[in-house]
């Protein structure tokens, strides 16, 4: 048991460390590891190996390479935080957001305080404007009244205006909510809204990819709004300008192949400009009711839906196949379409030289065939 607390703590400390390494982002990040195998092995890894991996070139192999000491400061950070009550969770961590996992740009380390769960089956983040009108107040009130009964948990990023209006009204009907922050634990921002902020821990959380003592700088909040729209099933924007966090989140939203909902507004009203560019460019659904979001994601369909497939829809993998093809088979069994190597790689775990060899396995066997582009996929009956 020791011994397992210990690879936790250590596997914690290098994603750690890594994060804070200069020019390693979410995707680089996960490049390293489909390669190396596993973060740890990143940092002692060979300069003329690192040097194979496409994309990583002298300057950041160099920055790798200088970063030791950051191993150090990941322990300390890990020790705060244990006093503080705030769970490191690394993307090995069994509490990660799955949801979180499949995006390209994947946060290694999340900070996180309170009680609400990240894999809810049903999580919606709702963004807009920080100069809400009466209207947009009115109209998350009602979407927030309507998902709170369909057992949803809310997500949004504790700023003036909608963010925040969202999060009060999820505590005033009963739904769990998690607050997004772009600065530490310990850096509440903005100020006024501490007091909200606390006591969504009880019901819900406060969530942070920024080590404790991240100030909230303007930079850090396009990073921010990528976990807002990765968190979730669907982003509901109410009310936005024609340019803005909230389009940038919607935008993220997209190409994470999540649903955009979107509350058209006059076009005598700067703050529904952004929004009624979303619909007329076909990146948003016209959101009128909470309904729609209910009825659009299926959830009116199956009262006991989850954010990932149900055992009985995907085909098991038959008994006679290796443990690391049994992992590919479960991967592809949940992508008919087919994965990329590097996709199938981070979802498995598996270093791409060792899972180079899997898949070739398994296309002698004739339950995977390759496809042009690198990409792989599950035979068909």
């Amino acid at each position: 048991m020791a011994s397992e607390v210990n690879d936790t703590v250590n596997t914690a400390a290098y994603a750690i460390a890594l994060s804070m390494t200069p020019m390693i982002g979410g995707a680089t990040a996960r490049q390293l590891i489909n390669y190396c195998g596993s973060v740890e092995a990143i940092f002692h890894d060979k300069s003329h190996h690192l040097s194979r991996i496409p994309g990583i070139g002298p300057k950041i192999i160099g920055s790798l390479k200088n970063n030791q000491h950051l191993l150090q400061q990941a322990y300390e950070e890990i020790d705060r935080c244990h006093q503080q009550g705030i769970t490191i969770l690394d993307y090995e961590h069994p509490q990660y957001p799955e949801r979180l996992r499949h995006i390209y740009d994947i946060p290694l380390v999340l900070y996180y305080k309170g009680q609400g769960d990240l894999n809810h089956k049903r999580i919606i983040s709702i963004v807009g404007t920080r100069q809400a009108t009466p209207y947009g107040l009115d109209a998350t009130e009602k979407f927030v009244a309507t998902l709170a009964k369909n057992n949803v948990l809310i997500v949004s990023g504790l700023a003036y205006g909608i963010d925040i209006h969202a999060h009060r009204m999820a505590v005033r009907y009963g739904a769990p909510t998690v607050a997004v922050m772009a600065n530490g634990m310990d850096q509440i921002y903005p100020a006024m809204h501490q007091k909200d902020a606390w006591s969504f821990v009880e019901n819900g959380g406060l969530l942070t990819e920024s080590p404790l003592g991240t100030k909230p700088e303007a930079r850090k909040f396009p990073a921010r709004n990528r976990i807002i729209a990765g968190l979730a099933d669907a982003v509901v924007v109410i009310e936005a300008a024609s340019k803005g966090g909230a389009l940038i989140t919607a935008d993220l939203a997209n190409d994470y192949d999540r649903e955009v909902f979107a509350v058209p507004g006059s076009i005598k009203n700067q703050y529904s400009q952004g929004c009624n560019q979303l619909i007329q460019q076909h990146k948003a659904h016209l959101l009128s009711r909470g309904e729609d979001i209910i009825n659009m994601l299926n959830w009116d369909l199956d009262q006991s839906s989850s954010s990932t497939p149900t055992q009985h829809q995907i085909p098991q993998p038959p008994e006679e196949l290796s443990e690391g093809e049994q992992k590919v088979y479960k991967v592809l069994a949940q992508h008919s379409d087919g994965l990329l190597l590097d996709k199938i790689s981070w979802y498995t775990q598996l270093p791409v030289s060792q899972l180079a060899a899997v898949l070739l396995n398994l296309e002698f066997k004739q339950y995977v065939r390759a496809r042009p582009g690198n990409r792989y996929q599950l035979r068909t009956v």
